[in-house]
């Protein structure tokens, strides 16, 4: 998602449409894991880990391919929507799970370096992608991303998990399918990270064009965001350092990383030149890389590992209202104003939001 905001200004060039319809983009991102997430998750609880993984790595690059060659906004659209499948298939649903069920007692630890993985990505591929399409066409640069992606994602799922691995550990004591809908954590903590999520979302679309508009080329912009990535690191080895220590006090911890976050939002806003925007970056890489890891580590701390996946499978849905309208609605506000101030605004507030709802989670049982 970091760099889906640089090809949004060639792809509206050649295929003559405004920002807030390519925007529409990362719904499929939401759209998908709402309406299969309880599903995947299902399956994740029960079969082979490495083989959904290598279904949905292989689906994912390959429709990035096909979408390369695609002749009309309709046949990337529908290339994008079998991306979004296959990431379903070896995202977070899937390997939260089974770091969660592979480290019990050691969750925040083993989610957070686990998520230092996306550190690098977002550190290196937005310079990266930046620069190439300063020297290449969108198809050429998207191609050879999906080919790099898929080669590296292969050889990491068959090196890092043996063959054959189901992890579904049997306490006894875990909630049935059905019950964890009756649990307050589950819809507080459902709605405090859709909220967050789907803002982390809509900066991803955004960031590019926002530098931009501030007059900066996609090459800067590409290393503002590497400078965000390198912050998330830190802020992920935060997590990994500090969450399990205070795992019983989990939900102050995650309303923290969201009100930093807003303040980040709010230095952005009024940045003006580099000295200004490298905190803002700064700030809002650590709060936002520290955060990431929190979906499953909170799930944790209220269901039993053996559900895991189940639960934040069927909680994906939650990500959905918000994410219809967030993306579309701030490129909208660009394609009407110029700008992104207002969008700024509302995304501040939304973390605001979020983190009190995070606060309110019930005291956790052990």
């Amino acid at each position: 998602m970091g760099i889906y905001g640089f090809f949004v200004e060639p792809l509206s060039s050649e295929f003559g449409v405004g920002v807030a319809i390519l925007n529409m983009g990362p719904v499929a991102l939401l759209l998908v894991p709402a309406i299969l997430g309880a599903w995947v998750g299902k399956m994740a609880d029960q079969l082979p880990i490495r083989n959904i993984l290598l279904v949905g790595v292989t689906l994912a690059m390959l429709s990035l391919m096909a979408i390369s060659h695609a002749p009309t906004l309709w046949l990337v659209a529908l290339g994008f929507l079998s991306f979004s499948l296959g990431l379903t298939l070896y995202g977070p649903v899937v390997v939260n799970g089974l770091m969660v069920k592979l480290y019990s007692g050691r969750e925040a630890r083993a989610l957070a370096i686990v998520a230092i993985g996306m550190s690098l990505a977002a550190a290196t591929l937005p310079p990266l992608v930046g620069t190439l399409l300063e020297y290449y066409s969108w198809r050429w640069t998207l191609q050879s991303l999906a080919i790099g992606a898929l080669v590296v994602l292969w050889l990491a799922i068959l090196i890092g998990i043996p063959k054959g691995v189901i992890l579904t550990p049997s306490t006894g004591d875990a909630p049935v399918a059905k019950a964890f809908y009756r649990i307050k954590a589950f819809w507080l903590i459902g709605l405090c990270v859709a909220l967050a999520m789907n803002v982390a979302i809509v900066l991803a679309v955004c960031y590019p064009p926002l530098f931009a508009s501030k007059g900066y080329s996609m090459a800067e912009a590409g290393w503002f965001l590497a400078l965000a990535g390198m912050n998330g690191l830190v802020g992920k080895s935060f997590l990994a350092w500090l969450g399990d220590n205070v795992r019983h006090y989990v939900k102050w911890l995650a309303a923290g990383m969201l009100i930093l976050q807003s303040a980040g939002l709010g230095l952005l806003f009024i940045a003006t030149n580099v000295s200004e925007m490298i905190p803002a970056m700064c700030l809002l890489g650590f709060s936002g890389g520290a955060f990431l890891p929190m979906h499953p580590y909170l799930n944790s701390r209220y269901f039993d590992a053996s559900i895991i996946s189940q639960v934040t499978g069927a909680q994906m849905p939650l990500f959905l209202p918000f994410g219809l309208v967030g993306a579309p609605l701030a490129g909208y506000a660009f394609d009407q104003t110029g700008n992104y101030n207002a969008v700024l605004i509302a995304l501040a507030a939304t973390l605001c939001v979020a983190a009190l709802l995070g606060l309110g989670l019930p005291k956790q049982a052990n």
